[in-house]
């Protein structure tokens, strides 16, 4: 269910039943020599609509932007939304649609954007944009993060998730094979990770990274198809879990 697609007579027929809203929040963000910079937008989609597919719950447009790390701006493509703007987007957004009815909105991203000093700003913008909607005892806001389950034993050669890692590649590669450049797949070099782009100030390097930069982490050449469908499933089951019992 897609709100994009319904007419704005069928909108409001559906919330004389019902009140919930998926709202899918992305990035235009490098994801290393192999994915798309729409990989984290991708992703969140892919999760909106399957958990839209088991509540019925219909899904918003996509915010295909969100806080990026300074450094990664350096990197050609790769542009986003400043703390601030994100908070106010989701806020505007979420009173519009709270005025026409909605009252409980699961805000669905895969983006973390965590690095040194910078912190969760991605994060934080979209809690602190849902905060003023949160005030009203009769609604209810969740953000919704698929990489806070562990899928440690789904993983042959990482502890956790990562940037354009064996996680997110697996993911892509079930999700979105043909955007994937599987002959462009390789583990980043030390040294030339993103390991390099340390505090200067705050997250933002020196300069443009070198051209054999890969911009990822981990070890996305392990990753399968087949796993990112186990993946897909493990981190799943708890989001279609949590809003259901919201909308019950």
């Amino acid at each position: 269910m897609r709100l994009a697609d319904m007419t704005w007579q069928e909108v409001r027929d559906h919330l004389r039943s019902h009140d919930a809203l998926l709202v899918p929040v992305g990035t235009c963000e490098q994801h290393g020599p192999h994915l798309p910079l729409g990989c984290d937008t991708l992703i969140a989609e892919a999760f909106a609509d399957r958990i839209s597919d088991a509540t019925r719950v219909p899904v918003a447009p996509t915010l295909a932007y969100g806080v990026n790390l300074p450094c990664d701006l350096f990197t050609s493509g790769t542009a986003g939304l400043t703390l601030d703007t994100l908070r106010d987007c989701i806020r505007d957004l979420l009173a519009d649609w709270k005025r026409q009815g909605f009252r409980r909105f699961f805000i669905v991203t895969a983006h973390a954007c965590a690095f040194g000093g910078f912190g969760f700003a991605h994060h934080e913008a979209l809690k602190q944009g849902a905060f003023p909607t949160m005030l009203d005892p009769g609604c209810d806001v969740s953000i919704l993060f698929p990489y806070w389950t562990d899928v440690s034993d789904l993983l042959s050669r990482q502890k956790g998730v990562s940037h354009a890692c064996e996680v997110e590649t697996a993911l892509a590669l079930h999700l979105f094979p043909d955007r994937v450049r599987a002959d462009r797949i390789r583990d980043p070099v030390a040294g030339l990770s993103i390991d390099r782009y340390r505090a200067f100030p705050e997250g933002v390097a020196q300069g443009p990274p070198a051209a054999d930069w890969h911009g990822g982490a981990g070890f996305p050449s392990a990753a399968t198809a087949a796993q990112g469908e186990r993946i897909l499933e493990r981190l799943l089951e708890p989001l279609v879990a949590h809003v259901r019992a919201r909308i019950a």
